[in-house]
């Protein structure tokens, strides 16, 4: 079966090939109000009938993704905060996990106040099972309209401390404001930290904030891993800049119209945007 590429060339889709599908929410699975459609989730839950598995990859936390998970009725390992933790689901056993080094986050924080962008943190206690906290060090706008659309509380107060005193770790940091701004704290990051964090816009008001070497490239290989299965194995979607990595990486890879641009150059595939359900009109024809 064959389908129309980005660039207007055919890429073969080799079905048989395909053993996993890799999808990311937020632009692509998500509509503009943030709900998964039933058309969209049965034709996921199609996919699993036939022995596909379904992996979510996702800049949300795991709190943030689960109704979406529940909904799909999806289990195994999932892809969350960029690939900073891949949880097995619905246990939220372990199954990777990366941190930020608290001078990273200290200076990141710094950074914010000099700049007066909210800087908010993902911090988690490594212990059996998964726990997670969001935290920031004031109440603000865009604190509440990320809290809202996340569905997640905030633990307000200083960072440093709030990291000290839970004994806490750092999976994911996030930088909310306008896109201008957010370029001007990119350079400075990269001047004042070097190698030492990964930076990757998640929307044009967010600017992630993970440890180094990590992306939903490497969070999904350690996902498909787990199943005996590598990137060859998998069809990844997604629209954002933090989901370049995975398109590249995945055999097969498809973006909605809406992408960011330099991701639809990086996936294979173009289909329907997000709001026209672009996702379930893909795989109802495959």
């Amino acid at each position: 079966m064959y389908f129309a590429a980005g660039d207007g060339d055919m890429e073969k889709l080799e079905k048989d090939k395909i053993k996993a599908i890799v999808v990311d929410l937020d632009g692509t699975t998500l509509g503009d109000d943030a709900k998964l459609t039933e058309r969209t989730c049965r034709a996921l839950r199609g996919c699993m009938a036939k022995g596909l598995r379904v992996i979510i990859a996702t800049g949300r936390s795991a709190e943030s993704a689960e109704p979406y998970r529940a909904a799909l009725g999806a289990e195994g390992p999932m892809v969350y905060y960029n690939g900073s933790m891949v949880l097995d689901m619905p246990s939220r056993a372990v199954i990777d996990s990366h941190y930020i080094e608290q001078e990273a986050i200290a200076a990141c924080a710094d950074i914010a106040r000099a700049g007066g962008s909210q800087f908010c943190v993902f911090l988690c206690k490594k212990d059996d099972l998964f726990s997670e906290i969001l935290a920031t060090e004031n109440p603000s706008d865009s604190a509440a309209n990320y809290s809202e659309r996340s569905g997640l509380e905030f633990l307000y107060g200083e960072l440093g401390d709030i990291i000290r005193a839970g004994d806490s770790y750092c999976i994911k940091g996030i930088f909310v404001d306008e896109e201008k701004k957010l370029r001007r704290v990119r350079e400075n990051i990269h001047e004042k930290l070097g190698g030492k964090v990964t930076c990757v816009m998640s929307a044009d008001y967010i600017l992630e904030i993970l440890p180094i070497g990590v992306s939903k490239a490497s969070g999904m290989s350690a996902a498909l891993k787990s199943y005996g299965l590598s990137p060859r194995d998998a069809i990844a979607f997604g629209d954002e800049e933090n989901d370049i990595e995975m398109l590249s990486l995945a055999a097969y890879s498809v973006a909605p119209s809406n992408a960011r641009h330099s991701a639809r150059e990086a996936a294979k595939l173009t289909i329907d945007a997000h709001n026209k359900d672009g996702l379930a009109v893909f795989l109802e024809k495959t």
